[in-house]
Parts: C-alpha cells; structure tokens; sequence
C-alpha cells in the first residue's frame, strides 16, 4: 500500500487550496479517499467538519493550540473535481516513489524493521527510536552525557508510554487526521515528542519547534523532505502516523489532568512549605568514632544481650545463612603490622624488619597478642580489635600472608610475613569449614551485633549530654572548646563531633549533605515560638544529631495576596497533573505487562545509546 502523501509536498512548496490524500481512521480503520479543502479541514479543526461529531476533533482548552486555521475559508468545489484531484495524487505518489527509492522512502535505511519494542499489536522499530532520538537532537551530546542521563532509555519509554496513550484514546473515540497533523507541521513548524516519565523538564520534549521557511518566508517542501528522509530517516507516511499517535497521546494526557483539582487548603500548605525557612547550628556523633572504645567482653555480658534479643538474632541469622554452610576452609585471624611499602628506603625496610621480629618474639614469649596488636599495629582499623581481621578464605590476602595462616594451627604464631604493606606477625584464632553449627554462627553474629548496639548506645550517650549541657549554657562558644578538649583525648578523625552551621533551608531541602534529613526536618520546623533546641537527639541514619535554632523564618499571611495564591495555585496543578498523568501511564504499563502485551528489548548501539 502506498503511504500517505500530502498533495502539498507536490505543490512547488505552496500550499493549494485542496489537499487530497488517501487516509486512515484511527478510530474506524477503515481506508477511504476523499476530497479536502482547507476550508475542510479548518472545519475539523473547529470540531464544525462533515462528521459533526467531537471526537474527531483535535485538543481543546490548553491543547487548543495543537491545530490552527490555515487560511480563510474558501467555496465549495464540484464533487466531481475530486475524482480527477485523486487520480492525480496516486500518480504523483507513484513517481514520489521511484524518484526516492521504495527503501529509503519507508525507512529501511534506518533500520526500520528492527523490533525494539511491542506494544499489544503495535510494532516500534529501530528506526522510530532513531527519528525521536534526531528529534531531540540528543545524538549531538556527548556519549558519556547521553549514557549518565539515560537519554536513550528516556526516549525508548517515551515511545512506548506514547503508544500506550494513545491507545487509550482512540478507545474513548478521538481520533486525529495525518491532515491535521501535517497541517500544523507546515504552518507553524511544530514536532510533537514524548519522553518516558520522569524526564527533567528540561529536556526537549512536548512541542519541538522547526522551521522550513525559504529567504522569502514561505514553507519550502524540499527542505521539510530532506529533514524527514534524511535526518529522520523516516517517510513522509511513517512521520505523519507517528505525529497522530503523539497527539492523540497529548489529548489522552489532557483528558487525564483535566481530572486535577487543587483545594485552598493545599495551596497554602504550598505556600508555607515554599516559604518557612531556618537556619541551626549542630552536632553530629557517629558510631565510628568511638570505635578506639571496647564495650565490656565477658561472655556474661555476650549472654545476657544474646537472651534480650533473641527474635532479632534468629532473623539476623536467617538473612546470614549462606555465610555459614558449605564454607571451604576459613581461618580467623589477628595480625600485627609493621609498615614498610613500596615508598620505603632499604634503611627504613631494615629497621621495620627488626620491629617486627622484637614483636614476634614477644608474641611468641606468650605475652597477650591483642593487647600487642592494639599498641604496636599499624594497621589502624584492625588493631581497635586488637589485631582482628575476622574469618578469612584463601586468596583474600596476599599470597605470602594466604601461605603463613593456612599452614598454621590454632593459637600457632608465625614468624615474620612480608607482604607488600609490610611485616606481620600473624595468628590463628580458629579453622572453620563446611557447615559452621548454628550455635557458633548465632554467637558471632552476636558479637558483631553487640558491639554495633554499643557504639550506637555510646554516640547517643555523647549526644544526649552534650544536648543537655548546651540547652543549659546557652553557649555555642562554650560548647564548641567542650567538644575540642574531647578531640585532644580522643584523637581527631573525619567523625570528630564538631559544631557546624547550616545555610537557610526549607521544608523541601537537605539542610545537611550526604545524609538522610527528614526527621531533621520534622524536628526543626516543629518547634513551636520560642524553642531553640529539640527534647531528645534526632537519629539520622545510624548517627546521632544535636541542634540549636538560630533563625527562623515563616511564612508571611498577609504577603499570601490573591496574585501569590494564583500563581501558586498555578505552579501545584503543574505539578499535581504532571504527577496524575504519570501515575496513569506506570497504570497502563502495568496492565500491559499484565496482559503480556509489553515485549521490549535491550538497547544496543555503537554510539553510547546502549
């Protein structure tokens, strides 16, 4: 069948006073020929055509724009001039084709069979992807952007969610003509372009402008066909069908955020939100910091947290089996380093040897290993726990370390091992393999778990006090050397408690990067007039937060003027019908996957649309 061609692409780039073109209903699907002025199709677009009848009409209200009229109207012609109109347009499609190529006119050269995506009866190829990825013009970017920004995948569902909408609205009976669509492509220079849900706004996507205008102003055809053909890749048929999907998807999408309503009370819960504001000093005291600290170690203290917190070592157990069973030989290790890398001079690596030979000999003497790994390590994480690395398989560590520990036995010490970090001493705690017995498995667990409550106890502990001194003094400046002296015994780290201050914030922002805020957030602009400080520590995460109020902001009534309500009115229907919209698209997504109707397949391509 050939496909559709406006009779303007043969006019010498001006539109005629007739457009004759075989077309497809949407709705019907039943091909038909007939005669069309531009008086006609001004008629449809004014929803007063032939049919009479509204679902044949394009968008109103906000969408009203989607079609205009083309000219003024002009008189009827004789009912037989359409006939001869007709059979002049079939042979000028047939040299249109001869003239391009059958191939390159359908697409093919774009790859247009290829099965993307398969949306109920409804075939997306390649080539579809590849015209709305050159109508965004994202292929112009960089690949690495494209990739971060998911460009492609974007695209790929805004093809999909298109085909989905309208779907959906030729079953509630709208329907939208290749003549219409053309038409508004050739006046106003107008793509339409869906992109998936969740694409930044600032992104190409609605109404895309171009322009095919020659020096003199007017519409030049040949300029319009070169950007289809060539820079989409697509015929003028296959252009025109995906134009009436997209705008039967904007008229679907429409209907849907017609629905929105917004209530007085939202509007001024908006505008409170957009205009509360504070400012806080605070303190943050994380787990880690006191990890220098042992909690009690007697199996007594083991045993009594094991006996208040059974539910929660059986569950924990449950998601750490496959830990424990079917293990190829583990050993738990504690080890002693004495540093000498790469960087280190033969003088340097000389004396770290003796170090540590001193140490192993005094390791192997009896003296207690963790209390030598805990004073002499420089292996800083591990000598807090005396020189624990934990259970370990063979090839975690550098092979000269693998061949020490796995040649010893329990309680055995090394002799001197040189790896690339250094020298260690090396001891082996305990030899597990294949299924470690659930007792033993639950008992580590505990020691992890126990030891983790601890920390937590210790940095709520610091920050309760601190709360309670610094609601008491009212000094920021007194707190601050409070929390210096603490430092100078402790050791300064990248978790030091230090007092810090916040830019404004609002109820939407992150007053604190890198961490969760909402209960921050609830904390702070709960306070009623007069509080500055919150009754407990705030848990953010696995840290602790002390704060102090030292601006507020709120919301001004009289300042909420009729124009101030519109506008935000306005700005949170925006949003609410952009929200509605979407919900309905992830609706028809998941009715599609339910019906097996929604078959896509991975994106491949040279170029970084992968």
């Amino acid at each position: 069948m050939m496909p559709y061609l406006p009779s303007f692409f043969f006019s010498g780039g001006r539109l005629e006073p007739w457009v004759t073109s075989p077309s497809l209903s949407p709705v019907q699907g039943a091909p038909r020929t007939r005669e069309r002025s531009v008086e006609s199709l001004t008629d449809r677009a004014n929803c007063q055509g032939p049919s009479g009848t509204k679902n044949h009409c394009l968008p109103r209200g906000d969408l009203s724009s989607m079609v205009r009229p083309l000219s003024r109207q002009l008189a009827m012609v004789d009912k037989f001039k359409g006939f001869f109109l007709v059979l002049l347009v079939v042979l000028l499609s047939a040299v249109f084709a001869l003239q391009f190529g059958g191939g390159q006119a359908e697409g093919c050269a774009a790859g247009g069979s290829t099965y993307l995506a398969r949306v109920y009866d409804q075939t997306l190829s390649r080539g579809d992807f590849e015209a709305a990825y050159s109508v965004a013009n994202f292929g112009r970017l960089p690949e690495e952007t494209q990739r971060s920004m998911g460009l492609p995948q974007l695209v790929l569902d805004g093809l999909i969610d298109r085909t989905l909408l309208a779907r959906e609205a030729r079953k509630v009976g709208f329907d939208v003509s290749q003549d219409e669509v053309m038409a508004r492509f050739v006046n106003e220079g107008i793509i339409l372009l869906s992109l998936g849900v969740g694409a930044p706004p600032m992104l190409p996507q609605g109404e895309i402008p171009v322009s095919f205008k020659d020096k003199e102003g007017a519409f030049n055809k040949d300029l319009a066909e070169r950007y289809i053909q060539n820079g989409l890749r697509r015929s003028v048929g296959e252009f025109a069908d995906a134009q009436v999907d997209e705008y039967l998807a904007a008229r679907m999408r429409e209907l849907i955020a017609s629905t929105v309503n917004v209530s007085d009370a939202e509007v001024w819960d908006d505008y409170v939100r957009e205009n509360d504001s504070a400012k806080i000093k605070y303190i943050r005291f994380a787990p880690g910091y006191y990890l220098a600290q042992k909690p009690p170690t007697s199996k007594a203290a083991l045993d009594a947290w094991i006996a208040e917190n059974e539910a929660r070592l059986d569950a924990e157990y449950e998601i750490n089996k496959y830990r424990y069973t079917d293990l190829d030989k583990q050993v738990r290790a504690r080890h002693i380093l004495v540093k000498a890398g790469s960087y280190a001079s033969e003088e340097q690596r000389a004396q770290a040897l003796k170090r540590a030979q001193a140490l192993q000999k005094r390791a192997a003497q009896g003296e207690d290993f963790e209390k030598l790994a805990s004073a002499n390590s420089e292996d800083q994480v591990t000598a807090k726990k005396g020189g624990d690395i934990g259970f370990l398989r063979k090839g975690t560590m550098p092979e000269s370390f693998d061949a020490s520990l796995f040649g010893m036995e329990v309680d055995q010490i090394s002799e001197v091992v040189e790896t690339p970090y250094g020298f260690h001493i090396i001891k082996a705690v305990a030899i597990r393999e294949g299924d470690v017995p659930i007792d033993e498995a639950k008992e580590e667990l505990a020691e992890g778990l126990y030891r983790e409550d601890w920390l937590q106890a210790r940095a709520r502990d610091a920050a309760t006090s601190t709360l309670a001194a610094w609601r008491a003094n009212q000094d920021d400046d007194a707190i601050a050397k409070k929390l210096a002296t603490a430092s100078e015994k402790g050791g300064e780290s990248a978790l030091t408690p230090t007092l810090e201050e916040t830019v404004d914030f609002g109820r939407a922002d992150t007053p604190i990067a890198g961490i969760s805020t909402s209960s921050l957030l609830d904390a702070v602009f709960s306070l009623t007039d007069g509080e500055a400080f919150p009754t407990a520590p705030v848990k953010l995460g696995r840290e602790w937060l002390v704060f102090r109020l030292i601006d507020r902001q709120r919301p001004d009534k009289e300042a909420f003027n009729d124009s101030v309500r519109a506008s935000t009115r306005e700005v949170l229907q925006t949003l609410k019908k952009r929200e509605m919209v979407d919900l309905y698209i992830q609706q028809l997504r998941t009715r599609a996957i339910a019906d097996k109707a929604l078959r896509v397949n991975p994106l491949q391509t040279p170029d970084g649309r992968s």
